[in-house]
């Protein structure tokens, strides 16, 4: 089988290197292919892309911004890299980690009778140990494994950092929906349960996984990543706004507390404990949406939870609900 790996990237210059290093080391012996998706960069990562080429013959470099419109989130990169992958196999990482040098035989060797196949994510060896929970611990660690804790329909799912689907598994479930932002995995990982296939946990694939490091960042991307609930509640049914308030304003006391008792008491560095925090603080901003959506009367996407592709909007600009919503860029990358 002929494999495509879609790497999206924006402004990833400062750890693409690691990446690119980590796939030039691939035991996988097989015919494959790079696709390097650039969504409109503004440091030199593309230049750092170009400089593989003689290791990594097998590059193609696709653009995903046109330099006119707005920039797209991240799940138009991805569909960028799906739409241009060649491959029977569709695998995909981030700039920002490090796989593991058997990583793509491992992944093919699950899709050989997998659909859809999830690698494991280790902590420790990008991260300081401040930020880590000990040796294959963590959320889709060797020990974990997938997760299962998002609201409305707690199904299991994968962070998409490093993913791999046959092009079966792609033709059924479609592109990634632009709109609903970072929790774009989460949404990803549903519809592929949705439509009748499951998510095969591949331990033996392990991915060196960037956590941020600064209390700045971490809040950022946590809050970005809270506010993104509202548009998976959007999509598969929305909780009663009163109801889902009470429980945001008691998130949010909660986490203060654990922050404030962690920080002083326990030892917890400043952007360890501030994660939950900014989560819960995002989810809570979302309140307005949630009452904006009620009452106009929006529903959940009956085609979506029937198992099939989305037919509705694809974009912010689309929903009549979300045009005027500020759109914020996912913290990982786009």
């Amino acid at each position: 089988m002929f494999v495509s790996v879609v790497l999206p990237s924006y402004n990833g210059a400062s750890t693409l290197g690691v990446m690119l290093d980590s796939l030039e080391r691939q035991t996988y012996i097989g015919d494959w292919e790079l696709v390097f998706v650039n969504n409109g960069s503004t440091d030199n990562s593309v230049e750092i892309a170009e400089s593989y080429r003689s290791r990594l013959q097998t590059l193609r470099i696709v653009q995903a911004y046109s330099g006119r419109a707005p920039r797209g989130n991240v799940g138009h990169s991805y569909t960028v890299g799906f739409r241009a992958a060649r491959g029977d196999l569709i695998l995909v990482c981030e700039s920002d980690d490090e796989l593991d040098a058997r990583w793509l035989e491992e992944m093919v060797r699950a899709l050989e009778t997998a659909d859809f196949a999830v690698p494991a994510l280790d902590y420790e060896k990008l991260n300081p140990p401040a930020l880590t929970w000990g040796k294959d611990r963590g959320k889709q660690s060797r020990a974990e494994g997938l997760p299962a804790h998002a609201a409305p329909l707690y199904l299991p799912f994968a962070v998409c950092n490093a993913i791999g689907m046959t092009r079966t598994c792609y033709q059924r479930v479609g592109d990634p929906t632009d709109w609903i932002g970072p929790p774009w995995d989460v949404d990803y990982s549903w519809r592929v349960q949705l439509a009748g296939m499951q998510l095969t946990f591949v331990p033996e694939a392990l991915v060196h996984y960037r956590l941020r490091h600064t209390a700045r960042d971490r809040w950022n991307q946590a809050k970005n990543w809270g506010k993104g609930q509202f548009y998976l509640q959007l999509r598969y049914g929305m909780p009663a706004w009163p109801k889902f308030t009470a429980y945001a304003l008691r998130r949010v006391a909660e986490t203060s507390l654990r922050l404030a008792i962690g920080v002083t008491v326990r030892g917890y560095t400043l952007a360890y404990g501030v994660w939950d925090l900014g989560f819960a603080w995002g989810e809570l901003q979302t309140v307005p949406d949630l009452f904006k959506a009620q009452m106009k009367g929006l529903q959940a996407d009956a085609e979506v939870l029937a198992g099939n592709r989305p037919s509705g909007p694809q974009t912010y600009a689309e929903i009549p609900l979300l045009d005027d919503l500020e759109q914020e860029q996912p913290a990982r990358q786009a």
